[in-house]
């Protein structure tokens, strides 16, 4: 019995990703950038669920509860624009991009993927679902001083609209941790019914 790091996602097409490659090259000439871990652009993806590790004989299980929850989700349309911190502009821990068009929908698919997976016995979040694409993640031996010029970096950082993102298909996605980043596979799909 193998264990799988898996997360449920709405995969960006190349055009997205190529955007937001770009929108960190922008931030990465910034000099107090270095305090960041960049995110592979290739990665990014939209988060709607983390399982954490699961045993792989769950994987079917899972693709299941994703089915029940999509049955009932019609297509919709997001776009990426605006960047921000996690948790705030003052201490930021996570630098992201934001996610703006039919977000209601989003979350509507993210509740029930919540739901269909708590059927299951995974626990459900404790946080709001807050629809975003982590860009970089701060590091540790950032101070301070260093998170606040970084925050500020960010607010005055100017992401306008990066195109259109059509969600109509959720990924099963697999998660290997490798010294060189993590490698994402997606276990199956479902589409949007």
């Amino acid at each position: 019995m193998a264990e799988l790091r898996v997360f449920i996602a709405i995969e960006l097409d190349d055009a997205i990703k190529a955007a937001l490659a770009k929108a960190q090259q922008r931030l990465r000439a910034e000099p107090i950038s270095g305090f960041v871990r960049w995110v592979d652009p290739a990665g990014l993806h939209l988060t709607m669920k983390f399982l954490g590790d699961i045993d792989s004989q769950r994987v079917p299980h899972v693709l299941g509860a994703m089915q029940a929850a999509c049955a009932s989700t019609a297509p919709f349309e997001l776009a990426v624009r605006g960047a921000g911190c996690f948790p705030n502009y003052q201490r930021p821990n996570v630098i992201w991009a934001g996610i703006v068009g039919d977000v209601k929908a989003a979350t509507a698919l993210a509740q029930r993927l919540e739901d269909e997976c708590a059927r299951l016995g995974f626990d459900p979040e404790e946080r709001p679902f807050s629809p975003h694409f982590t860009l970089g993640r701060v590091k540790r031996e950032a101070g301070l001083k260093e998170r606040g010029q970084l925050g500020e970096m960010v607010r005055r950082f100017d992401l306008g609209p990066v195109g259109a993102i059509n969600a109509d298909t959720v990924h099963l996605m697999r998660s290997e941790l490798r010294p060189s980043g993590a490698l994402y596979t997606s276990l199956g799909r479902v589409k949007l019914e």
